[in-house]
């Protein structure tokens, strides 16, 4: 299998957080409710992956991930692929809660569904319980502002049981 939950959850992240920076001015008038959350631990690989909510029990165990170029730049392409083990099966009405910040600033906070993106990727749902491997790309648009992002994203199963939460940092610089 080359694309799985993982690639899916972090191509998510990137694209709605891509498509959403784009959109200034944004609305600041909501509560400042934040999805971030620590303890952390790196994922294995070459990423600013770190896997979030470790007190917690979640589904999906990440072997590794590596994405390229790492960190991302705006106006590229961003590899990624990873492997981990499903220790079940992944149904219908499986979600995706995405979070991206500016600083201290709240751009995006989204639930995302997850069937929906694994389709997208011609993964039918439901995905099997097993060992999965992915591999997706996502073009990051240039129009990224400059500064300093960072990303939550938790998915769930359709039953509200933790597949996985995902937290990254990434830079961008000034052209």
């Amino acid at each position: 299998m080359k694309f799985a939950i993982a690639s899916t959850i972090l191509a998510a992240a990137a694209a709605v957080s891509a498509v959403s920076i784009q959109q200034l001015p944004l609305p600041f008038d909501e509560p400042a409710v934040s999805l971030l959350a620590a303890p952390t631990r790196p994922v294995p690989g070459q990423s600013p992956v770190a896997i979030c909510d470790l007190d917690a029990s979640q589904v999906l165990d990440i072997k590794y991930l590596n994405i390229d170029p790492n960190p991302p730049l705006k106006g590229a392409e961003l590899y990624i692929e990873g492997e981990g083990y499903l220790a079940e099966q992944i149904n219908e009405g499986s979600f995706v809660e995405v979070e991206v910040r500016y600083g201290f600033i709240r751009l995006v906070k989204e639930t995302i569904d997850l069937c929906e993106q694994l389709e997208n990727a011609d993964r039918p749902c439901p995905l099997e319980k097993g060992t999965i491997k992915f591999s997706k790309t996502v073009e990051l648009p240039n129009e990224i502002p400059p500064g300093k992002y960072n990303v939550v994203a938790r998915a769930y199963k359709e039953d509200y049981q933790l597949i996985t939460c995902l937290t990254a940092s990434v830079e961008f610089a000034r052209n």
